[in-house]
């Protein structure tokens, strides 16, 4: 990487104790990490370095020395290290954020028609907004999580302001779509395996499935149900892909179904476009395991088999922990 690094270094006497606070608070709020007792660090970019420059020139006026140093070396700190020392800082932060953010998610979980609990959410959502941009901003060497919580509060923005609409709209009957067998194309890959996750696991836990040859015509009757292919009964709708329609016509808003979705939808929109780039973190790794398991299966219903478990670990993992016994 080659990078070049600030270096900021200040001086106080033992009655200076107040300044000493303010200085430490702002290297916090510009993303610096200590090296050594009074030694603080920063990647060598404009902005730091005039962040820097104001502060050392604030001691200097309240009579304390500082001093600004630009190096290319850190001596017996390696720059992975120094990397790491941000990242670690910045992970500490994002986590704090992650809590706060579990903890409004799982009130809104549990009460999402009361208007209290609306109004707190949408004012946590209002200040996690702007901490995650002013992290973000510190965030110089990203380790994702930060593209992570990104996800889950846009899902939790998502869930807010649809609650209304979610509300109006009369969901499929759980009992219609009984003992069905739902059909879909050959090679299953995330929207598809998703989906009949969520069928089985939310919808009807017998329902079976058929994968169809792409010639193979699909079976028509009432004991059919063809799903994430053109023409299909759940298929992509508008922005929708398909786990999201089914989720929003069958009124399932639970946790780990809110935070699949979001996963779903990026892995499945960067498959078709081609552009895996931009994934966050999380569909990033997701991803990985799901290539992985599409390599060592032989066939679609072993696929299917391993993808279920995938997305019960997933589910189970994003499923707040309430403190009930059991």
């Amino acid at each position: 990487m080659n990078n070049k690094w600030l270096t900021f270094s200040s001086s106080l006497s033992a009655r200076q104790q107040a300044l000493r606070v303010k200085v430490g608070r702002r290297l916090a709020t510009i993303g610096a990490v200590s090296l050594k007792n009074s030694l603080h660090l920063l990647p060598e970019r404009e902005s730091c370095r005039e962040q820097l420059f104001w502060l050392a020139q604030e001691v200097e006026a309240e009579g304390g020395e500082a001093v600004v140093l630009e190096c290319s070396g850190l001596g017996n700190v390696s720059e992975s290290e120094a990397c790491n020392l941000f990242r670690r800082a910045r992970d500490l932060d994002y986590a704090d954020l992650e809590q706060d953010a579990s903890e409004a998610s799982a009130r809104f979980s549990v009460s999402p028609e009361d208007d209290g609990t609306r109004r707190e959410v949408r004012a946590f959502l209002r200040k996690a907004e702007r901490r995650l941009s002013t992290l973000r901003d510190i965030d110089f060497f990203p380790s994702g999580r930060g593209d992570s919580l990104r996800v889950a509060l846009d899902d939790l923005v998502r869930r807010v302001e649809d609650r209304d609409q979610t509300a109006t709209q009369p969901p499929c009957r759980l009992e219609d779509y009984a003992g069905r067998t739902w059909v879909a194309r050959e090679h299953p890959y995330i929207d598809r395996l998703s989906s009949f996750w969520l069928v089985r696991r939310r919808v009807d836990a017998s329902a079976a499935i058929r994968f169809l040859a792409a010639d193979e015509p699909v079976p028509q009757g009432p004991e059919f149900i063809s799903f994430d292919m053109p023409g299909a009964d759940f298929t992509h709708r508008g922005g929708l892909v398909t786990f999201e329609v089914l989720a929003q016509d069958f009124g399932i808003q639970d946790v780990a179904v809110r935070r699949l979705m979001g996963i779903v939808k990026a892995i499945d929109l960067a498959d078709d476009s081609g552009e895996e780039g931009g994934l966050p973190a999380e569909a990033r790794a997701v991803k990985d395991i799901l290539d992985g398991l599409v390599k060592i299966s032989t066939t679609d219903a072993e696929l299917l088999e391993r993808a279920m478990l995938l997305f019960d670990a997933l589910a189970a993992s994003y499923t707040p922990n309430t403190g009930a016994e059991s």
